[in-house]
């Protein structure tokens, strides 16, 4: 992955780039299609172009041409915030459907297996099923509430007896041994290349309305999407990287300290969320704006609201609440 950096980082300032042998490879992951050695890559490419009309002729189509998701404004100057809203995927309602087609992407083989603490578990399902591969998920206790969501959809899954997926790692290796082939969220570059794309469509958004960020609110679980945006909007307009990180538990999240690989490609401030702090993000944010945000998001959204330096925040959320509604109980 280092060997793709300089060649990303070209192009993000120039806006284009001729693809040689080493970084071809990188650039596919960018564009989300084979490139060639000596193709003239231009970022315009990576504009979204969707329908204006939304009708769409497949579920892939859906997806890809469904973005961009919404950028919503939840904050006034001088401190001015814009949210991406990654809930307006279609599969599992979160931002890890285009990590998750992107490592799907990124592979060959008919079996595929994963552990997930509970969107790229329903994002690979659905991606499976129309792909024809067979999947298997393993999921951490912690994970149960989305086995309903599992089950419908017909996935082999198993709930294993640990708190944190990459606990579960371990697990998959006699899969592994058998045929499957495992996507590794955590290790696939995949997962943090198809985030450059992501922050160009962000970019394009932003740009539109003549805005550039100073800083970029992310929570940290593999790091793919954090890192991504922080390496793109740190070279393009030197913006600062927040990762926000649980100092307990917070679903989708999880402390540097357990291992990421792409965050160290970045230099970040790491801040710490507890779960009780994040579920206040997200009552502040469906009291002031309207929007039902996961609890991610609301880890975010809080960091945002405990910030004082002026400037103009992004934010990412992953995705929405309605899934974790049984961990709640009466809040």
């Amino acid at each position: 992955m280092l060997e793709c950096l300089p060649s990303i980082e070209k192009f993000i300032r120039e806006g284009r780039y001729v693809a040689d042998d080493v970084s071809a490879r990188c650039f596919s992951g960018i564009f989300l299609r084979d490139i060639k050695p000596g193709e003239e890559l231009r970022i315009e490419e990576l504009y979204p172009s969707p329908d204006p009309y939304r009708v769409y002729g497949s579920p892939l189509e859906l997806l890809t041409r469904g973005w961009p998701t919404p950028l919503l404004k939840v904050g006034e100057a001088p401190r001015e915030a814009w949210a991406k809203l990654e809930w307006y995927n279609p599969f599992s309602r979160s931002i890890k459907d285009r990590t998750t087609y992107a490592l799907v992407r990124s592979i060959s083989g008919d079996r595929l297996v994963e552990v997930s603490s509970g969107n790229v578990a329903i994002a690979l399902s659905v991606l499976g099923a129309l792909l024809g591969k067979k999947v298997k998920i393993y999921l951490p206790s912690a994970a149960r509430y989305v086995e309903p969501a599992l089950d419908v959809l017909g996935v082999e899954h198993e709930v294993l007896d640990v708190t944190m997926t990459v606990e579960a790692l371990e697990h998959i290796k006699s899969d592994v041994a058998k045929g499957a082939v495992h996507t590794n969220q955590f290790e696939n570059d995949a997962n943090f290349l198809v985030h450059i794309r992501t922050a160009v469509e962000i970019d394009w958004q932003l740009s539109s309305k003549g805005i550039r960020p100073s800083y970029v609110i992310a929570g940290l679980g593999t790091s793919g999407h954090s890192a991504a945006l922080g390496f793109y909007f740190g070279v393009k307009y030197g913006a600062r990287l927040i990762g926000v990180q649980p100092s307990d538990w917070i679903p989708g999240l999880r402390r540097t300290e357990s291992g990421m690989k792409w965050i160290k490609y970045v230099p970040a401030e790491v801040v710490d969320v507890s779960f009780e702090e994040a579920l206040e993000g997200v009552k502040a944010l469906a009291r002031k704006h309207g929007v039902l945000a996961g609890l991610s998001s609301g880890a975010a959204y809080y960091e945002y609201l405990r910030r004082k330096a002026e400037g103009v925040y992004l934010m990412v959320f992953p995705d929405d609440l309605f899934k974790y509604l049984p961990l709640l109980g009466r809040t």
